[in-house]
């Protein structure tokens, strides 16, 4: 691992632009990658973030979604991305939540430069002998066999994309040794290690692809049928049946994927769909065709336009998306491409389209069949089908459902804002939604995210009791919502500017 990349969690701006300034001065291949104020902002960076980070370095005491829930949201969502505490308190019990959640290191405020240094240096060693182990737990655990079922099957793939096979009766011959039938309908593609500085031995990389296959084989061959196999040390070449656009969806995904278990970046491109196992090797091509495009930068993918789809849509301004829809298409249909560039573009976008629905908590519309028609007639029917899913969008939003959602959100935090455990996740499953989603359909009917509502109905009750009271701050800090008074009292003085000592004296409340 030449450079690690951190996500830095901190809500003093200071403090965190000096984290910010002290990692950069270090000039040994750290680099902050991005920096939050709250976990609720870290997450939403996540989820869009296109290279998440090797490490997130986050405060304790944080006005909205704390640290503490933010590890355990992160060990979740991303469990490959280690996390440390950074905190001014030496606290038994932090101590002791940070070792449930496995965090890889406490930090304790205000930390020098050299014993940061230290800490990131040992942080990237433990990341860097764990991917290690883990390629070659994979390499060693599932070796090759000859005479077997698994051996038999390879090597005819393997002959089949050389060009080595002699005839599609050897394959016929031996079909009892392939788990998915000769005869049916499969895109092909590449999975390619890109290079990294500095270079990786032969042997290392060895391990990464053999990694990276049963990564492959697991995750992406999980719910589909299909093969994957090596080609070279950095190459892996793969064929599946399109069960529906979960299957490109997946592939999508698996670059990411590789990156944050294995810690080294892969490209991946699929070739058009055809008939018959024996034309894998065409669908294989193209797909090698658009690695080599893109290495060379095109033809591209209008990404901006999507996200200007994605957000004119998710929040139902309906001519807007119908226009994002038509520039976007015509963008991706721009120049010599190619089709199976377009097609794969499609699939992209329906499965980001397919994602936000799922978000809203809606029913997406079905995704027509694109594959078995020319391209100019899979283009007007994804252009249909985008038309109907912003219609769709659009009907709901009319419905006025997001005001009741929010109504029965803050209701539910006024009820329980004593309970230490409430979450985003928590408030979420009570309407049923994504907490994305959630927080911002909040966000626009009240100003508030779904966090800062609750943390500000907290700190109001709080007030309220210290003004009209005698409880102990303790006590206090027990009744609205904070298991530990530490943490309550760090949050009330970031809130209203004093701590709760301080402000029941000034205020001429109970003794």
């Amino acid at each position: 691992m030449s450079e690690m990349n951190i996500l830095v969690v901190e809500d003093e701006q200071a403090i965190r632009k000096g984290i910010e300034r002290a990692i950069a001065q270090l000039n040994d291949g750290f680099r902050v990658l991005s920096t939050a104020d709250d976990g609720e902002t870290a997450l939403q960076w996540l989820e869009t973030a296109k290279v998440l980070p090797d490490l997130i370095i986050t405060d304790i005491y944080m006005q909205f979604m704390d640290g503490i829930e933010l590890i355990e949201q992160v060990n979740r969502r991303y469990p490959g991305i280690p996390c440390a505490i950074l905190s001014g308190h030496e606290d038994f019990r932090l101590a002791q939540k940070a070792i449930d959640l496995k965090v890889c290191r406490y930090i304790t405020k205000p930390v020098q430069p050299a014993e940061l240094h230290g800490i990131l240096c040992a942080i990237r060693e433990d990341i860097m002998k764990a991917r290690l182990r883990f390629a070659s737990q994979q390499h060693a655990g599932k070796p090759s066999r000859a005479n077997t079922e698994s051996y038999v099957r390879e090597k005819l793939l393997s002959d089949l994309l050389e060009g080595k096979l002699l005839s599609m009766a050897e394959l016929k011959e031996n079909a009892d040794c392939f788990n998915f039938p000769l005869d049916g309908e499969y895109f092909g593609g590449v999975v390619r290690l890109k290079k990294s500085e500095p270079e990786l031995s032969q042997r290392d990389l060895l391990l990464y692809c053999t990694g990276t296959k049963h990564l492959f084989g697991e995750t992406v061959l999980g719910d589909v049928k299909g093969f994957v196999l090596i080609k070279d040390e950095r190459t892996l070449v793969f064929g599946i049946q399109p069960a529906d656009s979960n299957s490109c969806d997946s592939i999508q995904n698996f670059a990411l994927l590789a990156d944050k278990v294995l810690g080294i970046p892969v490209a991946t491109a699929v070739g058009t769909v055809v008939r018959g196992i024996v034309r894998i090797p065409q669908s294989v091509s193209q797909a090698y065709d658009l690695l080599e495009a893109h290495s060379l930068g095109e033809p591209s993918y209008p990404l901006e336009e999507e996200q200007k789809f994605r957000m004119a849509l998710g929040t139902g301004r309906t001519e807007e998306a119908l226009l994002s829809a038509r520039q976007f298409l015509r963008m991706l249909m721009a120049g010599n491409a190619g089709d199976a560039h377009a097609l794969q573009g499609f699939y992209k976008l329906a499965v980001s389209v397919e994602k936000l629905f799922q978000e809203l908590g809606l029913q997406c519309p079905a995704l027509p069949q694109l594959h078995r028609h020319s391209m100019a007639v899979a283009a007007k029917r994804m252009q249909r089908w985008l038309e109907a899913c912003v219609i769709s969008r659009g009907t709901v939003t009319k419905t006025g459902a997001a005001s009741d959602v929010v109504d029965k959100v803050a209701a539910y935090i006024e009820q329980h804002y004593h309970d230490y455990s409430l979450t985003l996740q928590s408030l979420a499953d009570v309407v049923s939604l994504h907490p994305n989603y959630l927080t911002q359909t909040f966000r626009k009917q009240t100003g508030f995210s779904c966090m800062q509502y609750l943390a500000k109905t907290r700190m109001e009750k709080a007030k309220q009791l210290l003004n009209n009271t005698d409880l102990k701050i303790s006590e206090i800090a027990e009744k609205v919502g904070y298991e530990n008074p530490l943490y309550f009292s760090s949050y009330f003085k970031k809130w209203v500017g004093k701590n709760p000592s301080d402000y029941k004296e000034e205020s001429g409340s109970y003794a």
